[in-house]
């Protein structure tokens, strides 16, 4: 009885570890070899935007510019100055009217490749790449620099993307078998002594966990493609076997762009599950989701169906019990406001079980909600490439009607909360490295239920 009433638990914890995240392809057009921007009348100079201009070094600048467009000294530094306050615009005028002096600087050009890159006008990066490195006797580093640009737009610029993430290592659970916290529960709607081998146990865990993002463009003007996303994980308990878990997930279908910072998805939903190294889970469904670009940033609302059938095993011989149909209502959040970047997910899951009658006790609806507060950090006053991320979320899980194993008379309810963050960065070129650590506690009208886990998991990171 104990492992059966704990999968539903420990299931409820996986839901909550793997997400599968979509990624969005960008509608681009291929221009390999765009012609050479024409040269800039020499009554044109760059212009500024008031708001910059009352920087006392920086107004200086332009106005010595202004006075003397033929002082290449002056007009690279008012670049330099327009580039780190974030006039693209003007720093681009001013490198191009140092190219229309003297068409022989490499670095120039690196640096306007640069600046319309960050524009996303790849096209016109390309062309100042490319001429960055046309000619003799290029700087080693110049040309080093302008090969990574090149590549990367060539991938932005593909009708196919290819996103690969895995990530291995070792975690430790303090309640890896999902027990309660103490040995008094309910049975029968009498209070009973838990058999020892169904207690709260630790262990440790080898893992491993991929997701492969594909996104295809086809080409037509309204910017529609297709997309799929795979989720693979198996997690090898070193004591617990009766709990190794493995998942994979397949999502496909495609995106149509209905403005110019909006999109709708529609995908069919395929997975598997895997617990005690026997079939444990097949899912079958469909979502939908809308994603929509706005100032302060990024809002996706989805909707998903699900068929579960659960299969029975030798350490789960009633998991058949669970099979029903689950709808996930949710909303993601990713925003920056006020210089502060913010992940957030507000879900709902509705769960009804195929046979009512003899196991409504199976069916729930549950209330969620997750935030995270990514921050970088920086390395002697530079950015690192590393992020630190606090995170924090909570559920609660009404359950329809009262088990009468446990108790015919209290219907199961769980409040859940978890903490805690997680530092990612890179170590060498694609190679990082991920700790994770988090403590989750819940509290149930059924003492059964009542449980706590702190776990830390660490390993490295493979990004292409």
């Amino acid at each position: 009885m104990g492992l059966k009433r704990r999968s539903l638990a420990l299931i409820a914890c996986v839901g909550a570890c793997v997400a599968v995240i979509f990624t969005a392809s960008s509608d681009c057009a291929l221009a390999v070899d765009a012609p050479p921007p024409a040269a800039p009348p020499l009554s044109a100079l760059p212009t500024a935007a008031p708001d910059i201009l009352a920087n006392p070094e920086y107004k200086a600048l332009f106005d010595q510019m202004f006075a003397n467009p033929t002082n290449l000294d002056v007009t690279f530094r008012f670049a330099e100055m327009a580039t780190q306050l974030g006039d693209y615009e003007a720093a681009i005028g001013a490198l191009e009217r140092m190219l229309f002096f003297n068409p022989d600087l490499p670095r120039v050009k690196l640096e306007l490749g640069v600046l319309y890159f960050k524009l996303g006008s790849y096209a016109m990066a390309q062309y100042y790449f490319k001429s960055a490195i046309s000619g003799r006797n290029v700087p080693a580093e110049v040309r080093a620099k302008v090969d990574a640009f090149l590549a990367e737009i060539a991938k932005r610029l593909s009708p196919t993307k290819l996103a690969i993430y895995a990530y291995t290592g070792l975690r430790y659970q303090t309640n890896a078998d999902a027990g309660p916290d103490g040995l008094l529960v309910h049975v029968l709607g009498f209070d009973a002594v838990l058999n020892s081998q169904f207690a709260k146990r630790s262990d440790w865990n080898w893992f491993y966990q991929t997701e492969v993002d594909y996104a295809y463009d086809l080409g037509d003007q309204r910017g529609d493609s297709i997309e799929a996303t795979f989720v693979g994980y198996y997690a090898d308990q070193f004591t617990l076997h009766q709990f190794d878990l493995g998942i994979a997930e397949l999502q496909v279908g495609p995106r149509i762009p209905f403005s110019s910072n909006g999109s709708v998805k529609v995908y069919a939903i395929g997975n598997a599950l895997s617990l005690g190294d026997a079939p444990y889970l097949f899912t079958a469904g469909a979502g939908i989701s809308t994603r929509f670009f706005l100032p302060w940033g990024m809002i996706e609302p989805f909707v998903e169906y699900r068929h579960r059938d659960y299969d029975n095993s030798t350490f789960y011989p009633t998991a058949s019990e669970q099979t029903g149909n689950l709808v996930d209502v949710a909303v993601n959040i990713n925003s920056t406001i006020a210089d502060v970047h913010w992940l957030s997910q507000l879900y709902y899951n509705h769960n009804r079980v195929v046979d009512e009658t003899d196991f409504g006790f199976n069916s729930y609806d549950q209330l969620g909600i997750e935030f995270g507060v990514p921050i970088a950090v920086p390395w002697h006053g530079a950015p690192s490439g590393w992020i630190v991320t606090p995170r924090l979320g909570g559920s609660q899980t009404n359950y329809a009607v009262p088990d009468p194993i446990v108790d015919p008379n209290i219907t199961r309810i769980d409040s859940e909360i978890h903490f805690g963050g997680t530092l990612e960065g890179p170590l060498y070129k694609n190679i990082g490295l991920k700790v994770q650590v988090q403590d989750s506690i819940q509290h149930s009208t059924l003492p059964n239920y009542d449980l706590r886990d702190f776990q830390i998991s660490f390993g490295p990171t493979v990004r292409y």
